[in-house]
């Protein structure tokens, strides 16, 4: 558990010294994006953040909306995100039941983006199912990174191409 503690931890750095490395068109050379899922007990949601790189995700959006798609510029951007989060990231409560997110948000930070969704899920993470396959069908060497918290515990799950549904790991206690 500390080995993928660390690695995560790792990753997580590795994109924030990315996303404020000097020039934005500079490609990265690995291919990853880090999901937060974590569940509100009291607003019963869960509520998720995914950062990735604002060039990948721009390119996926084009390629699907066959247009140009520019995060800042582009008006539907949010929504052509939404859709495509839907498609790509899947939770499935204890009795199979597919989720579908709502948008919270988007915040930029140079080359990274942050998006926000959640969905009502009343039965909270229990016996629940995910799937992550953000920019499989973009990047052939990518892993998305999921680390889960709740019920003052922590998890990880980590996605590559041709993986399917997980089940969220058992939770191990927050060692703060």
């Amino acid at each position: 558990m500390r080995k993928k503690l660390y690695i995560l931890s790792a990753i997580a750095l590795l994109l924030t010294v990315t996303a404020h490395a000097p020039s934005a068109a500079a490609p990265h050379t690995f291919h990853t994006s880090l999901m937060r899922v974590e569940y509100n007990r009291q607003e019963q949601l869960v509520e998720v953040s995914i950062q990735v790189f604002s060039h990948d995700l721009e390119n996926i959006l084009s390629r699907r909306s066959k247009k140009r798609i520019r995060l800042d510029k582009t008006p539907e951007a949010a929504k052509l995100a939404l859709a495509y989060l839907n498609d790509a990231v899947n939770l499935k409560n204890r009795d199979g039941q597919l989720k579908t997110f709502s948008w919270v948000g988007m915040e930029s930070q140079a080359d990274a983006v942050w998006l926000y969704v959640e969905t009502k899920m009343p039965e909270g993470l229990d016996g629940a199912q995910i799937r992550n396959r953000i920019f499989f069908d973009l990047l052939e060497d990518q892993v998305n990174l999921v680390h889960f918290k709740y019920d003052g515990k922590k998890a990880d799950l980590s996605f590559k191409r041709g993986e399917d549904f997980k089940a969220i790991p058992e939770t191990q206690p927050d060692k703060k």
